[in-house]
């Protein structure tokens, strides 16, 4: 990392916990839950979680399912709280489409930067293991980040998010994997794109698998071939194997994975489909970039 890069993200940490400390009651705040049973020397993974439009860092701490996804990895919980608009309801500044609806000048980029950069200097933080799930805001503000903090984070998760809008930049240089995990009946953020909740104020966003096909693009994944298909079975209240997993194997800098959940709405993070999102979290480390195989040379006779 660059010497300013580095000193610009301690200035932002440093302001942040200075924040932190001194905020009032109801304003933005961090939750954390730590591992238990801590075995010494051990350096563990850090999973961000990032609430949806109108929740909170707490209520995500409270979410069984959420705990039992980080304790599963014995990854240290970190669960900030996003900013509140004049409706009440805490948001994230994801960008143009999501969710930002009273225009506030909100930098949530570079104060989630601060908080992860932070988190990462920790000596009992493993860096190479840095994960961000985000549900609904939260999923597009997990795309956000990827596209932004690819250097750092190892693995990112939407759950019924979107990804960046043709016209935001995105080109991470850094090896990461981007899982969306969607509903294909979603009524909030339509599966096939448009706008959340219909509200003609906010710019459209893209399909799940419009997201899926631009970071499989993004990250060097052989397009030109069909992804690998695989039906799993993660909600009972669905019928069969409801979940279809696309995924690309030999990508360039990266994986990425579209899990479409048919018949699913909104809130599709079942118990077990947690439990896979774990398994893909831990599966994708930060790693070097993948080498393709060149082509052999034809022999010169």
């Amino acid at each position: 990392m660059a010497p300013h890069h580095a000193l610009q993200r301690w200035f932002l940490a440093a302001c942040l916990l200075a924040g932190s400390a001194q905020s009032a009651a109801g304003e933005s705040d961090v939750h954390v839950l730590p591992v238990s049973n801590p075995i010494p020397g051990e350096r563990r993974p850090l999973l961000v979680f990032l609430h949806g439009l109108g929740s909170s860092g707490a209520e995500a701490l409270n979410n069984p399912d959420i705990r039992a996804l980080a304790e599963r990895g014995r990854m240290v919980l970190v669960a900030p709280d996003g900013t509140f608009d004049r409706a009440g309801r805490r948001f994230w500044n994801a960008g143009a489409a999501c969710c930002n609806f009273d225009g506030k000048a909100v930098n949530d980029v570079a104060r989630l930067e601060a908080l992860i950069s932070h988190w990462l200097e920790r000596p009992d933080i493993d860096p190479t293991r840095a994960y961000i799930v985000g549900f609904s805001n939260g999923g597009f503000m997990a795309h956000r980040l990827a596209c932004l903090m690819d250097d750092q984070l190892a693995a990112v998760v939407s759950i019924g998010g979107a990804g960046r809008g043709s016209e935001e930049a995105c080109a991470p240089a850094s090896p990461i994997a981007v899982l969306e995990v969607h509903g294909d009946a979603d009524p909030i953020v339509h599966y096939d794109g448009g706008r959340v909740f219909n509200d003609r104020s906010l710019a459209p966003h893209p399909s799940a698998p419009q997201t899926f096909q631009d970071w499989a693009e993004r990250l060097g994944c052989p397009v030109t071939r069909a992804p690998k298909v695989t039906m799993v079975d993660l909600d009972a209240r669905l019928p069969g194997a409801e979940t279809r997993i696309e995924s690309y194997a030999g990508c360039a800098t990266g994986a990425a994975e579209l899990w479409t959940v048919r018949g699913g709405g909104h809130q599709v993070a079942t118990p077990a489909l947690l439990a896979r999102v774990g398994a893909f979290l831990a599966a994708h480390p930060k790693g070097a970039p993948h080498k393709v195989a060149e082509k052999p040379k034809p022999r010169r006779r």
